[in-house]
Parts: C-alpha cells; structure tokens; sequence
C-alpha cells in the first residue's frame, strides 16, 4: 500500500484529487490544510499550517511515500504579505520537510503564469521557455519562485522524484476563485482589439494530470492543458453572455474601482495581465504520462454552463 499526501486537500483541486486516488484500495491518503475537508471519508487528516516545523514530523509519521503540494494562497489580488508567506514561505517548509523525511516522491502544482504576461511569448510555449514572471502580478513570480526554490531543495536529492506542473486556467462546476466569479457575472467586460488566445483545462482533466503525475514514474517539469484554443469574445458566447469591449485604459480604470467597490474580483492588475497570450505546448507531459483530456474548450464552457443552470 502506498501513502500519498496532499497538501491543501480542502481546496478545490485538493478534494477531487483526494477522491480519485482513494478509489484505489491500495492507497492511503492523508491531508493536510488548515480548514477541515467535508465530505472525504477513509482519509487520514492533519489540521495544521504548512509553515507548522511540525510537518517534518507528520511526514516521518505518517510514512508518506509521495507528497502532493497544492496548499497556495492563489487569489491574484489579495494581501499580499501573507501570499508570500504561505506562497513562499510554507513552500521552503513543505520542501525542507520533504528533504528531512526522505519523501520518495515530491509533485507540485506550478501555473502556465509563472512564464509571464509578455507581448513576445511565443504561441505556443515548451517547458523549454525560460520563465519571466512579472513583478506586478505576485501569482505570476510566487509560481516562478516556488519552482526555483524546489529545484534548489531537491535538485541535488536524486533519491526523491520531482515532478512539478504548470497547468493553464482551469474551469469546472467545482471553481472556487476569481476566474469563476468573474465567469458568473451576468456582463462581461474586455479590451478592444485584437484579443490574443486563451486556453483552458477541465477540471476532471486537471485532476487525471496530477493523478498520473503522482502515480507515475516520470519526472521534471510539464505543460499541461486541455485540448485546443479560443478568444475571451469566444468565450463569452460559448456562455451565452453579453460582452462590452472597451478600449484599455478605460476598462482598467473601471476594473479598478469596481474593485474597490466590491463589485468586481479582480482589478487594472488582472487585467494588465491577460493582456498578452500565455500559451502552452503540453504535448511533452501527454507523452511522458500518457495524458489524454477529455475536454475541448467548448466542451470545458459548456460544462460550467450546464452546472450553472442546475444551481
């Protein structure tokens, strides 16, 4: 029986990959994350910080043969200091515990973000694209930094696979952040121009990903996402709302005060951010992993919509 730990298992992402290794029954699962998790049976569960020293000794405890690491603090917009802290900070402590426990196995979610916002990114974008992750935008560098500092942890441990992934934006019925509010409303707002293309992962299909990423044998850095691409005004009528295209500087002024009224998730920052196409090539970790979405980016709106409706 192998025993796999995944950090932040109360999240959104965390849940549903907690449910697709327990059904095998030849795994353990045990959790760790400061809100209680509802609705995980047959789990073992840690409440405590990932900046809590006492991980190190969970970890030995526990027996932990593969940690998965997906305790972020990921709204792009909100405090920033204790973003970096948990971001970074419980980062350096889940990776030194890791190190210390002799954990065989160490998977990380990582975002398509830390490539950075450029108008020069090319479409679409290898792993072998070095990051450029924009200061303005913390989700962006934490991601980068995050990368960095596993390499520097765990770089030298050849006894501990490392299997870290930059998967795209994810979308499902389950979305819990600024990119589903956003998608909730009943009017969409966007720039004027030419818009540059986006792409989005499923759910269900990001899950599989970090499954198999988990449950393999491979290891290093991968690209994952869904299947194909499309414009945030083919989106819009995918979910049949009615979208405003505004010229920038105008809709960054409004995306500002909407935020500071309570109207809007995101601000000017989001939006300087989206600006630019962050496209990623995830033919590598298909062929590595045997990954096969399931999902097209019609198919991964249409599925938010429906769960929509039903609510």
């Amino acid at each position: 029986m192998k025993t796999y730990c995944i950090t932040g298992i109360s999240g959104y992402i965390g849940q549903l990959l907690a449910t697709r290794l327990a059904r095998d029954a030849e795994v353990r699962v045990v959790g760790i994350d400061v809100k209680t998790p509802e609705g995980l049976d047959n789990i073992v569960f840690h409440k405590i910080d990932i900046r809590d020293p006492a991980i190190t000794d969970i970890l030995q405890a526990e027996a932990i043969d593969t940690l998965i690491h997906l305790a972020f603090y990921t709204h792009p917009e909100g405090d920033p200091k204790e973003a970096l802290s948990v971001n970074i900070d419980g980062t350096k402590n889940i990776l030194g515990a890791v190190a210390a426990a002799g954990t065989a196995k160490f998977v990380m979610a990582s975002s398509a973000a830390a490539y950075g916002s450029h108008p020069d990114n090319p479409v679409p974008m290898s792993e072998d694209q070095p990051l450029r992750p924009n200061d303005y935008f913390y989700y962006s560098w934490h991601k980068a930094e995050q990368e960095r500092l596993a390499g520097d942890v765990l770089g030298s441990r050849p006894d501990i696979k490392t299997v870290i992934l930059r998967p795209c934006v994810l979308i499902g019925p389950h979305i819990n952040n600024p990119t589903g509010d956003s998608l909730r409303q009943k009017i969409l707002f966007y720039m004027k121009g030419d818009a540059p293309p986006i792409q989005l992962i499923d759910e269900d299909d990001a899950v599989e990903a970090f499954y198999l990423a988990a449950t393999g044998d491979g290891e290093g850095v991968f690209n994952v996402t869904g299947k194909g691409m499309l414009t945030y005004p083919e989106l819009a009528g995918i979910l049949h709302k009615k979208i405003v295209l505004l010229p920038y500087g105008l809709l960054a002024s409004l995306a500002t005060l909407a935020k500071w009224l309570g109207l809007s998730p995101v601000s000017a920052t989001t939006l300087r951010f989206i600006r630019n196409p962050i496209v990623i090539d995830g033919s590598r970790f298909q062929k590595r992993f045997g990954f096969k979405p399931k999902h097209n980016q019609q198919q991964i709106l249409l599925k938010f919509l429906n769960s929509q409706i039903k609510d």
